[in-house]
């Protein structure tokens, strides 16, 4: 009992101290009262029973303090599940929530709703499926009487910025999704601020207000921004503003160095790991290679980003001692180990989405998600993400992530790393199909062979899993594709970790591969399916787009399926080649007679990341030709099925097979007897 009493207490001591973190206060004096008006916007465009009335942001940057307004007006009952729960992140490390007003407008009337005791603290931890934890608290208010109609008016400021942050940097959105009544933006610094638009010419007007510069944006009668499916990560598609203190990317880099401090003194415990590897391993090479996989696979992932640890890294000592950290403990510590071993590395901050359209906004240690280690061996640039697992491959070819450009924390540095994918991520597929009987099921054996980061992806599935979760999985994918599907062995695989390749062996019983056609009466068919085609390129549902099209790159497929067929078949040979700006992409169908084999071949490379506004025409073409190869089809007359033989009466196929050809012939005939007459009266015209 008394253990209880002691649990709940340290429940209750903790939620009553978040409970009270709520303030409220009236609207600093630095704040402008910006005026709104319920304009006309188009009701077509609303979502969610709601649209925004007004959306206001002022930052005053001296004070550390950003302020938020945001009016809502409820359309239908949905709007009212939607609008009336207010919801506010901050991080009580070191900053603090305070409330100005909740207002229900009904009818002209003000109703007061601010009552910071109806607030709930609660800590919501989004990304913890990740294992990153931010530390940050969700304020929760539920709005009592909400109806349809209402304006749902309210107002907070939250106090406190990251301390590491020693200049202002910052983005703003000037439009949304949906429409937006009216937008203002307004920033106060000391100092000049520099700024950057995308999307928009909307300049700021920029005045001085009490010795600090204001920068103001304010926009009215917003329409909503419609987002093309597949557009790249990389796309900036809103009306952003960016502004920052920082006068270039070396001020980042300075920043940087300050919080990455590799001068720390290890102890005995980590230079006893350190001398481990140094010794057991001759090269260069080998220790770098021993280095990351220590970091990637003895210390596991775990982010705590709370306050300071957001930008700044624990020691190595800390990181290896408990055996857990983030992306910028993980690397700090291999980058120590190294240049303990008198090995180059540095830190190098990424973006993971944006790619080259870092290097086009201004500089900020804000835009950056992401730390990986370069290490630099004699003329050898190397990049490794010590955050992956289970890597195979060489210290000079281990995969690393198209992140692109990369900002490296060495003193002086003031450029980006242009960092070129070199990886294929290939998949070798080979598919044997054995059938003994037409009308019946068949024997399926796969063997596929991955590369690279499709083989660090395959190996990390097999140890996540089990064979037998595998086995089923396995099953069902195929049962998507033919009747009663079963193993005749559970998966197999052969992990060749140097080089990097992760084959996957199967084999199967299929109950049935035949169908009854829907659009041919009496006739059964079945399909055999280049299964790793699919999803490979993106195929668009829409003749024109205004953005560029994502693709899936650098990957490389290469497909073959062998079908052992009982008896001959009437197949012709047949190629396709499609050599697209954007892919590569090649087919062909071989059949052999005399042992009644069909040899399908399918390649697919892709060769960038987009297709561009220009080149979505031709792709649209090109990748049309691929989809209707990636499906082979086979159909016969159903009563062939059902002969107590396992061959096809070849005769009477041939024999349909003529007449088929007798009625081509005769009807091209017909037409270059029509065309000749034609061109004949075309010429006396003339």
């Amino acid at each position: 009992m008394k253990q209880l009493c002691i649990a709940l207490l340290l429940f209750i001591l903790p939620a009553s101290t978040i409970f009270s973190q709520v303030l409220k206060e009236n609207i600093p004096n630095w704040v402008d009262y910006i005026e709104y008006a319920d304009t006309e916007i188009n009701k077509d465009d609303v979502s969610q029973g709601s649209y925004i009335l007004l959306y206001d942001s002022q930052v005053n940057a001296s004070k550390k303090v950003a302020y938020t307004r945001l009016a809502l007006k409820i359309t239908n009952n949905t709007g009212i599940q939607n609008a009336s729960t207010i919801n506010v992140s901050y991080d009580p490390t070191y900053q603090n929530l305070k409330f100005h007003s909740i207002n229900i407008i009904r009818d002209g009337k003000v109703i007061d709703k601010l009552d910071v005791s109806n607030f709930q603290v609660m800590r919501r931890e989004l990304n913890a499926e990740i294992y990153l934890y931010d530390g940050s608290l969700s304020a929760v208010m539920n709005i009592s009487d909400v109806r349809t109609g209402d304006i749902i008016d309210y107002a907070y400021s939250i106090y406190g910025f990251n301390p590491l942050n020693k200049k202002f940097s910052g983005s703003f959105y000037l439009n949304d999704t949906d429409p937006v009544g009216k937008i203002n933006v307004s920033v106060l610094s000391k100092n000049k601020l520099h700024y950057k638009l995308f999307n928009t010419n909307d300049a700021p007007q920029i005045t001085k207000v009490n010795s600090l510069y204001k920068y103001n944006w304010s926009v009215s009668n917003i329409k909503k921004l419609d987002y093309e499916q597949n557009t790249p990560s990389w796309k900036l598609i809103y009306n952003t503003v960016f502004l920052s203190e920082y006068n270039s990317w070396e001020e980042v880099v300075d920043w940087g160095l300050n919080l990455y401090d590799i001068s720390t003194k290890i102890n005995t415990k980590l230079q006893t790991k350190i001398n481990e590897i140094n010794k057991t391993n001759k090269t260069q090479g080998d220790k770098i290679k021993a280095t990351l996989d220590f970091v990637q696979n003895d210390v596991r992932y775990l982010g705590l980003e709370f306050g300071i640890g957001s930008y700044k890294p624990f020691s190595p000592n800390t990181v290896f001692e408990r055996r857990f950290g983030d992306c910028k403990d993980k690397s700090l510590l291999m980058i120590k180990m190294l240049n303990e071993m008198r090995i180059e590395a540095y830190p190098m901050l990424v973006n993971t989405t944006l790619k080259q359209t870092i290097k086009e906004i201004l500089p900020s240690p804000k835009f950056f998600d992401h730390c990986v280690v370069k290490v630099i061996d004699g003329n050898n640039e190397y990049y490794y993400d010590p955050t992956i697992t289970n890597q195979g491959g060489d210290y000079d070819s281990t995969h690393f992530p198209d992140y692109r450009f990369g900002l490296v924390l060495k003193k002086g540095n003031s450029n980006f790393d242009d960092i070129k994918p070199y990886s294929e991520n290939k998949v070798e597929t080979i598919d044997e199909y054995i059938i003994d009987t037409i009308g019946k099921g068949a024997k399926l054996k796969v063997v596929t062979t991955y590369y690279e980061s499709e083989a660090d992806n395959m190996r990390n599935y097999f140890k996540n899993n089990s064979i037998n979760a595998i086995k089923k999985e396995y099953e069902n994918f195929y049962s998507n594709y033919y009747f009663d599907v079963t193993s005749s062995k559970p998966p197999r695989f052969k992990d060749e970790k140097l080089s990097n390749k992760f084959k996957v062996f199967e084999e199967y019983q299929i109950d049935s591969i035949w169908q009854p056609m829907i659009e041919k009466e009496n006739h059964i068919a079945t399909t055999f399916t280049a299964t790793s085609l699919l999803n490979s390129l993106y195929i668009p549902t829409k003749e024109k787009r205004n953005s560029e099209l994502a693709i899936v790159y650098p990957i490389i497929r290469e497909h073959k399926i062998k079908i052992n067929l009982p008896t001959q078949w009437g197949i012709e040979n047949e190629k396709i080649f499609v050599n697209s700006p954007s892919f590569y992409y090649e087919w062909n169908v071989k059949y052999d007679r005399k042992k009644h084999i069909i040899d399908l071949y399918y390649y697919l490379e892709t060769q960038k990341d987009h297709i561009n506004t220009e080149e979505y025409k031709q792709y649209l073409k090109d990748v049309k030709k691929v989809d209707q190869t990636t499906g082979y089809y086979l159909f016969i007359p159903k009563n062939y099925s059902n002969s107590n033989t396992s061959t096809v009466n070849n005769s009477d196929f041939f024999e349909g097979v003529k007449s088929i050809i007798k009625v081509l012939l005769l009807f091209a005939g017909i037409v270059v007897i029509g065309l000749f007459v034609f061109l004949y009266f075309q010429g006396k015209k003339r």
